[in-house]
């Protein structure tokens, strides 16, 4: 069991993403950054993703009252055990009495805990993932919970040498690829060039919910849009015409046009940003983004 002393800025369970609900009006939450949520699972000796930790900004502080085997990715939050540095890219055996802490993010926006055999918390509609918009799912960690987890000793311990993913760059600006999106034609011919022809900025109101971005606003449609579906990755834009990305946590609907879709390999790259940062776009055919995400897919297979 895992003891929460301090839990952190935003620290919440995650899993695999809830999916099939958004004819309810609920949107799939699950994690942020998925390789990241991936890679902890591996390190802490699961074959399969289950529910962990996902921390934003700034970490938790966790007493281990039983022995734990956990894998830590994503942000480098400097992680100690015990105020002693702890490495990276491998399987930590805790002891129990040990505390886990870091300090405020030092690269990227969001790292995974994971716990081998998962942490011990029930599925809502096949997921533990928490919705933070919502408040639905499984929970929002606050201080004084006390965590459960499966332990086993089944698995060996292991070691991550390669990433799935080495984050594209323009210069010093990372560059999220997107696909042309459904309202393309809504646009003026000039707006998607405009949009990848751009450099924007993270703000500081970006969530889970969407990445507000600030820089040059661009032509917006005439005709006004009904209500459509929307999802994960969406570039919306609104009457300002300053794009936003939708995130896990995102509507299920909404009356905004899409002018074109983040790629699913980059899901990592868009959970990892931080306010201030400053991005690019690119613009790439569907068959490549498959080629993409089917590269991701084939690493995550061969680790297993």
């Amino acid at each position: 069991m895992v003891k929460v002393i301090d839990a952190g800025f935003l620290t919440t369970i995650q899993d695999q993403p809830r999916l099939g609900l958004a004819r309810y009006g609920l949107s799939e939450a699950g994690a942020m950054a998925p390789l990241s949520f991936l890679e902890a699972n591996y390190l802490a000796g699961n074959n399969e993703p289950l529910p962990c930790l996902e921390v934003t900004m700034k970490p938790p502080r966790l007493l281990f009252q039983s022995a734990a085997r956990v894998g830590l990715a994503g942000a480098d939050f400097g992680w100690k055990l015990d105020n002693r540095q702890v490495p990276v890219g491998q399987t930590l055996e805790i002891r129990p009495g040990t505390t886990l802490q870091g300090d405020y993010c030092r690269s990227g926006l969001r790292g995974y805990i994971a716990f081998e055999g998962g942490l011990d918390v029930e599925r809502w509609f096949g997921s533990a993932a928490t919705h933070v918009q919502a408040k639905l799912g499984g929970a929002i960690i606050v201080r004084g919970d006390e965590l459960r987890f499966k332990l086993n000793r089944n698995a060996s311990l292991r070691v991550l040498r390669e990433h799935a993913q080495t984050v594209m760059m323009n210069g010093s600006h990372k560059v999220l690829r997107v696909v042309d999106g459904p309202h393309l034609d809504m646009f003026p011919p000039e707006s998607i060039s405009l949009l990848t022809g751009t450099v924007y900025r993270v703000t500081e109101q970006s969530s889970r919910t969407a990445l507000r971005l600030d820089g040059l606003a661009l032509p917006c449609p005439k005709e006004p849009l009904l209500s459509a579906g929307a999802w994960y990755g969406a570039i919306q834009v609104p009457p300002s015409g300053i794009p936003q990305i939708l995130g896990a946590d995102h509507p299920a609907t909404g009356g905004y046009p899409i002018l074109a879709t983040l790629i699913r390999s980059d899901f990592e790259t868009l959970g990892q940003l931080r306010p201030r940062e400053e991005i690019r776009f690119g613009r790439v055919s569907i068959e490549t983004a498959r080629q993409l995400y089917q590269r991701q897919h084939d690493w995550w297979k061969a680790l297993g």
